[in-house]
């Protein structure tokens, strides 16, 4: 009998055993910890989970790799020109969307700091920065967008070729996002066959 019970003691065991090797650990939540590290304005740990993330994408993983450098500056800007709790969620995109609309056009230069240099805009202030403003600059990384790719302007006037949206806060404040004067600089390609073999664009 009590072999029979040591026995029955032993399979329970080593089922439980078996069943806790097959227990995986979560993933860890890179998007937070992106957002958390661009909110203390803490590179090195930023950088690091930019590392940890990259590599789960190279092994096969979902997601979009994201520059921490580059969503710890969109952070920064966006908490100096919307980091206020009046200011909402789709100015705060739309804002971070007409910086890399910039950086994509050929109007104006190819880098986020060159399109910030070119504005004028420099900002020493010290962390933690805006949560609101860091997560928005991580979705717009990822690629969300809202506004038209030619809308390259922003103020609290009309400029450009033209009103493409308006927010307007609770303070009264409205802002304007415009179209560039140049539309045709932004036309998409026509492609056509060339001889069966490929494809040209032609404009």
């Amino acid at each position: 009998m009590k072999k029979w019970l040591c026995a029955l003691l032993l399979l329970l065991f080593l089922g439980f055993l078996s069943g806790c090797a097959v227990v995986k650990r979560p993933s860890p939540d890179y998007p937070a910890l992106l957002v958390d590290a661009a909110v203390r304005g803490d590179a090195e740990a930023g950088r690091a989970a930019e590392a940890a993330r990259s590599a789960a994408i190279e092994r096969g993983g979902d997601g979009t790799p994201v520059s921490f450098d580059t969503l710890l500056l969109l952070t920064r800007f966006l908490s100096a020109e919307a980091g206020d709790d009046w200011r909402t969620e789709e100015l705060r995109l739309c804002l971070g969307e007409v910086l890399l609309n910039r950086v994509a056009s050929p109007e104006f230069p190819d880098s986020l700091e060159d399109v910030l240099s070119e504005l004028g805009w420099a900002s020493d202030a010290p962390a933690p920065y805006s949560r609101g403003c860091a997560e928005a600059a991580l979705r717009l990384l990822l690629g969300e967008r809202l506004l038209d790719r030619r809308v390259v302007y922003w103020g609290d006037r009309t400029r450009g070729g033209g009103v493409y949206a308006t927010f307007c806060d609770r303070r009264f404040r409205c802002t304007y996002f415009c179209l560039t004067e140049h539309p045709e600089l932004y036309a998409e390609p026509v492609w056509i066959s060339v001889d069966g073999n490929g494809a040209d664009a032609v404009q």
